[in-house]
This record gives structure tokens, sequence and C-alpha cells, in this order.
């Protein structure tokens, strides 16, 4: 697990919070807002928690 970084965790954990949690972990502070709004993470996060048609 070394070769994990905190952030690469913490990405695929967020992946699996559902939408109001990620509303809650965006005022946790600047860094997580930043993270929770990059296209990386919302694409996969609704390609993975939504059927896309």
């Amino acid at each position: 697990m070394g070769s994990l970084t905190f952030d690469v965790i913490l990405f695929e954990i967020l992946l699996r919070l559902n939408d109001r949690s990620i509303d809650r972990c965006r005022c946790v502070c600047r860094e997580w807002r930043h993270g929770l709004s990059l296209w990386e993470f919302v694409w996969r996060y609704y390609s993975e928690n939504y059927l896309v048609i």
C-alpha cells in the first residue's frame, strides 16, 4: 500500500458516497471543494453512479 498516496485513496472513497454526502464534503475545506469540482472526479463519479444513455 506504500505506492498509493492519500489523495488516491481519498478519491476512491469519495467516489462511493452519495450526492448529499459529496455536497457536505465540499464544505470541509477549499482543497476538497476544488478536488470535488475537477472534471476527472465529476466525470468518474457520474459514470460510476448513474446510467448514461
